[in-house]
This record gives C-alpha cells, sequence and structure tokens, in this order.
C-alpha cells in the first residue's frame, strides 16, 4: 500500500481558504451615499398627471382610499429613488485596486417619519400607513431624471408622472423595461409620529437588504447611477418614505465589497468531496504518525 506524506496545517490552510472564499468570511468595506433623486407616482386623478418630486415625503401604496382624510378614490402609489455610485467605486478602486474588488452586500436605508399603522400624515395626497409587503425592483433606465438639476433637492424630470409611465402612449411608458427584482420585504409599521426631528432624532430608519441582481452589480462596478422602483407587493401596505427634501433622513445606499474576483460557486460534488476529505482528516490518521495518510 502506497503512502503518501502531507503537511496537514498548510492543506487544511488551504482548504480554509477555499471554504472562506466560498462563505465570504473575508473582511468587508462599505460605503454609502445618499439619493440624487427620489420622487412617487400616484393614481389618484387629481395628481396623475402631476410630478411629485420635493414633496418631503414619498409613498409605496397598495390600492385603498383614505377615507379619514376625506379621499374616496382607491389610488396606487409607487416610488423611484436614484442614487449615484462613482464615488463608492472611487473608495473601493483607491482601497482595492481597480477592478480588483467584488460587491458582497447592497442595502438601502429609508426614514419614515409617519410610521403609526391607522395614523395619518398631515397631508391628504398620501394614504394611511398599513404593515404590508412591497417590492423593490432594480432598472437600469436612469432618463426619468437629470442629475444636473436633482443634486441636493432630488428633483426628477418635470414631465415624470404617473400617466406618462402607465397611460397609453406615455412617454416613459419603457421606464421599467427589464427591471430585475431585488427582493420582497415586510413593512412592520412603527410608533414614529410625525413631530419627530428628524434631525436630532432618527425617523424609523429601516435597511432593506437586496438581493444582488446581475444589473445592479455591474452599474456598481462601474460607477454608474442605480434607479430603484419600489411597489406594492400585497393589497395592505402602506408605506410613507421621506425624500430628500426632509432634513436629516435622507434617502441613503450602502454597499460592501470584498477585495478579489466575486466567487464562482462551487459544484455540489465539490462540497460533498471537501466534507468528506475533512473526515478523512480528523478520524483516519494512522495511530502514531501526524500527518500520514493511507491512500
Amino acid at each position: 500500500m502506497n503512502k503518501h506524506q502531507f503537511k496537514q496545517p498548510a492543506l487544511v490552510l488551504a482548504i480554509g481558504a477555499v471554504l472562506s472564499t466560498q462563505t465570504g468570511l473575508a473582511a468587508a468595506t462599505t460605503l454609502s451615499v445618499e439619493a440624487v433623486s427620489d420622487t412617487f407616482l400616484t393614481s389618484y386623478s387629481l395628481q396623475a398627471n402631476s410630478n411629485m418630486s420635493s414633496y418631503g415625503a414619498m409613498m409605496i401604496s397598495a390600492p385603498v382610499a383614505d377615507p379619514q382624510q376625506g379621499i374616496s378614490e382607491v389610488r396606487t402609489m409607487e416610488n423611484l429613488v436614484a442614487y449615484n455610485t462613482a464615488s463608492i467605486k472611487s473608495g473601493f478602486d483607491s482601497q482595492y485596486g481597480a477592478g480588483n474588488w467584488h460587491v458582497t452586500d447592497v442595502q438601502l436605508k429609508w426614514y419614515t417619519n409617519f410610521d403609526i399603522q391607522g395614523v395619518p400624515a398631515n397631508n391628504n395626497q398620501f394614504n394611511v400607513p398599513h404593515a404590508g409587503y412591497f417590492g423593490v425592483s432594480y432598472f437600469s433606465n436612469d432618463s426619468w431624471f437629470n442629475p444636473a438639476t436633482a443634486g441636493v433637492t432630488g428633483l426628477s424630470n418635470s414631465n415624470l408622472t404617473w400617466n406618462s409611465v402607465y397611460g397609453n402612449g406615455g412617454v416613459y411608458s419603457n421606464l421599467f423595461a427589464g427591471q430585475q427584482s431585488t427582493g420582497t420585504f415586510y413593512y412592520p409599521t412603527g410608533n414614529a409620529n410625525g413631530t419627530t426631528d428628524c434631525v436630532s432624532q432618527a425617523c424609523a430608519p429601516r435597511f432593506w437588504d437586496l438581493s444582488l441582481a446581475t444589473g445592479l452589480v455591474n452599474d456598481i462596478l462601474a460607477g454608474d447611477y442605480l434607479s430603484f422602483h419600489g411597489y406594492a407587493a400585497d393589497n395592505q401596505v402602506v408605506y410613507l418614505i421621506n425624500q430628500l427634501t426632509k432634513p436629516g433622513a435622507h434617502p441613503q445606499i450602502f454597499i460592501s465589497a470584498e477585495a478579489g474576483p466575486a466567487a464562482v460557486p462551487l459544484p455540489g460534488a465539490v462540497w460533498l468531496f471537501l466534507s468528506a476529505f475533512l473526515s478523512v482528516l480528523g478520524f483516519s490518521k494512522r495511530a502514531g504518525a501526524p500527518g500520514r495518510l493511507s491512500v
């Protein structure tokens, strides 16, 4: 029977390196930026042709009415938020080297100062907060805002409305073509009552951890703009989100990255082999012969 000598510590380290790469154990760096544009679309007949930028807040809402504030019409609302990742790419390039990093996590941080279920905001353009599910998709068409006029105020194009997106022949009818889902999330409501000072106190901040859609990752690697579309995923969610014009409660994005190329998932057979091989290392050594395996 042939005998082969293995330097077991080195071998275990090598296998550990493979496992570390596959399970994301390496240290990651996280960078963030605020949004550059945000708005919402509303099907409300009195505002379906209106641009809803710079209102202080935007909303994701299932098709419901707001009788508490005198609105009997059922209306749906969706939000749009854009971020510029140029500075994030530059930061990762400086730390890891250009092209020598990969994205490991993307989170949206959104605030709300009207968070109590059943308690309406002070403006009847919004529906009444309610717990429920909403979706977020990534779309690569950034034509809905102009970076030169967005900036601090977050303004979108003045002709971006519900009807220009969803109406017959609307100029933005293809805006969401090819959008990729980045997750469905549960909004639980909370206890922010609208009087909170978002500068000195946090207005119900929540992180939404996105799945790494291909288009999203590619645009981060290129330092491009990122556009997200929020929409109701059930028939009851009503989620108010503060816009850039709300001081101290700006929409943000947090992106994490690690050095090196993205890991290629190992086939299941390889995992089985590694598992079996580690078992051999732990239980099949000959007594008195450390690191000596029978083959």
